[in-house]
C-alpha cells in the first residue's frame, strides 16, 4: 500500500511501493518541483502569451501536479489559450490517490476539472472549453511508440518517470529518439534527472541539452531541445560528459521490449570496461 507523506513546501505526495520512491521531490516539494523543474524550464508560459494552442506531453502523470500546475499558470496568464495534454501513466489507481491528497488551495479548482473526466478502456479523458486532457494507461515505451505514429507535435515534454535506477527502461536512447520525433523543433523537454547516463542519452538521441538551477537539492536538473532556447551547459559538465566513465547512455532494443534488468546490466558492463581502460 502506497503511503502518503508531506513534502518540503507543505504539499503532499505518496511513496510508490513498487519503485520505493516518492512521486515528487520531498526536499523541494511537489508543487515547487512541478513549477521550477517542468513548467518554467519548458517555457510554456512564454508560449501561452504568443500562441492560441499549447501541446504538452506529460510522461509520468503520477499525482497530476505537473498537469495541474501547468494548466493553472497558463490560465492565469491567458484565458484565450487552448491547452492540449497527453499524459502517460502506468498505474490506474492514481486518481484514487489524488482524492486522498490535501490539495493546495491554489490548485483545487484545477484538480476539480482534472478529476471530472471519464475513463474508457485505457484512456481517461477530460474535455473542457479550454482543456483537452488524455491520460493513457499502459507501458510507457509502447504508448510513446504508438503516439509517434500519429500526426502530433508537442511544444513541451514533462519527462517525469521514476528514476533511472528503478525505471531504467524509460530512460534509454531509443525512447529519447521517439520523444524527439514527437516534439516541435523549438519544443523543450524538462526532467528532474541529473544523471550522466540520461544526459548522454539525450545527446545521443539528437538533442542539445542544458542545465536548470537546482531546487531543493545541489544537482542541476536537465532540459533538452533541437532548436529551442535553453540555458547552456557549464564547462564542468561538458568535461564530465566527455571524460567520465559513467557518461554512458542506456540502450533498449528496436522494439523497446528489453527488461530493465537487462538494460541496466548492459550499461554496467560498459561502465566496467571504461574503468578497466582507465587502469
Amino acid at each position: 500500500m502506497d503511503s502518503k507523506i508531506v513534502t518540503a513546501d507543505g504539499t503532499e505526495t505518496f511513496i510508490n511501493e513498487e519503485y520505493n520512491e516518492a512521486y515528487h521531490s520531498t526536499k523541494a516539494g511537489a508543487y515547487t518541483e512541478s513549477l521550477h523543474k517542468f513548467i518554467r524550464p519548458t517555457k510554456i508560459l512564454e508560449k501561452a502569451l504568443k500562441n492560441k494552442e499549447i501541446y504538452i506531453l506529460d510522461v509520468g502523470f503520477g499525482l497530476g501536479y505537473n498537469v495541474a500546475t501547468a494548466v493553472k499558470h497558463i490560465r492565469d496568464l491567458s484565458k484565450d489559450v487552448s491547452i492540449h495534454i497527453i499524459s502517460i501513466e502506468k498505474d490506474k489507481d492514481v486518481f484514487e490517490k489524488i482524492r486522498q491528497l490535501n490539495i493546495p488551495d491554489s490548485l483545487k479548482s484545477t484538480y476539480e476539472i482534472i478529476l471530472s473526466g471519464n475513463i474508457e478502456g485505457d484512456i481517461y479523458s477530460v474535455k473542457e472549453e479550454y482543456l483537452d486532457l488524455k491520460v493513457i494507461f499502459g507501458e510507457g515505451r509502447q504508448i510513446l511508440k504508438k503516439l509517434s505514429e500519429e500526426d502530433i507535435k508537442f511544444d513541451a515534454v514533462f519527462y517525469d518517470p521514476f528514476s533511472p535506477k528503478v525505471n531504467t527502461e524509460m530512460w534509454t536512447v531509443n525512447v529519447f529518439r521517439i520523444v524527439k520525433r514527437l516534439m516541435k523543433d523549438d519544443g523543450i523537454l524538462a526532467t528532474y534527472s541529473a544523471s550522466l547516463a540520461v544526459r548522454k542519452g539525450l545527446i545521443e538521441a539528437g538533442f542539445r541539452i542544458g542545465l536548470v538551477e537546482p531546487v531543493g537539492r545541489k544537482s542541476y536538473s536537465t532540459v533538452a531541445t533541437v532548436s529551442g532556447d535553453i540555458p547552456p551547459l557549464t564547462e564542468k559538465e561538458k568535461k564530465r560528459l566527455e571524460s567520465s566513465p559513467y557518461a554512458v547512455p542506456f540502450y533498449d532494443n528496436d522494439d523497446l521490449t528489453l527488461k530493465k534488468e537487462d538494460i541496466k546490466n548492459s550499461w554496467e558492463l560498459k561502465i566496467s570496461k571504461n574503468f578497466n581502460n582507465i587502469k
